[in-house]
């Protein structure tokens, strides 16, 4: 058996590991187990939060699923970033600078580009299950028209998050957003969302 702890940021995190995540990796002999970190207001909470996990003998791996989008000022190598690196290269610079600063070969760190609402941009098409959606569908298909969900820009006002909060109103991560992540499926988002997809393989190799 293979017992991975994912450090997650919050409730809808936490639903979507045992929703989506965990069903699919059982039968890999991978049990996926969340702890939720309830925010990241800054990373020495982080990092001590990651450390309790390690110390747990039995688990195989210890993971993160936390935001890039507000990620604390004082995270590894935040200082170095500047608006001419791509979200690809932000995100392999933190992760490594993650990396480096936890310093142990059974931690393996994952940010999420830019949150955890671009998974729902995988398949927009999806958002038909919520209540009073109709024709804002279009509205969503517009956003990710010319890029990839996790591509969807970090500022204040047009995070993931944001851009529905706009088209829906009513929107609540931890209720709707799981359940638009249901209907989408895991599939559907590791072809969607290239680096999501390979954390999804650096998990799966344990089964290896």
């Amino acid at each position: 058996m293979n017992k991975v702890l994912i450090l997650v940021e919050g409730h809808a995190e936490e639903k979507f590991v045992k929703a989506i995540l965990k069903p699919y990796f059982e039968p890999k002999n991978i049990f996926l187990i969340p702890r939720n970190l309830k925010g990241a207001g800054n990373y020495a909470i982080l990092r001590e939060e990651v450390t309790k996990l390690l110390k747990d003998n039995s688990a195989s791996l210890v993971t993160t699923m936390i935001d890039l989008y507000r990620i604390p000022n004082d995270f590894p190598q935040k200082k170095s970033l500047t608006k001419m690196h791509t979200s690809s290269q932000k995100i392999s610079i933190l992760e490594e600078g993650f990396k480096e600063n936890i310093n142990k070969d059974k931690f393996l760190p994952y940010l999420q580009l830019h949150e955890f609402e671009a998974l729902l941009f995988s398949d927009v098409s999806m958002f038909s299950a919520l209540p009073k959606v109709g024709n804002k569908i279009r509205l969503l298909e517009e956003i990710v028209r010319e890029k990839t969900p996790e591509e969807i820009n970090d500022e204040p006002n047009t995070s993931p998050a944001q851009r529905i909060k706009q088209i829906l109103p009513y929107y609540v991560k931890d209720v709707f957003g799981i359940i638009v992540a249901q209907h989408i499926g895991l599939q559907k988002m590791r072809e969607k969302c290239p680096h999501f997809n390979e954390w999804i393989v650096k998990l799966e190799s344990l089964s290896s």
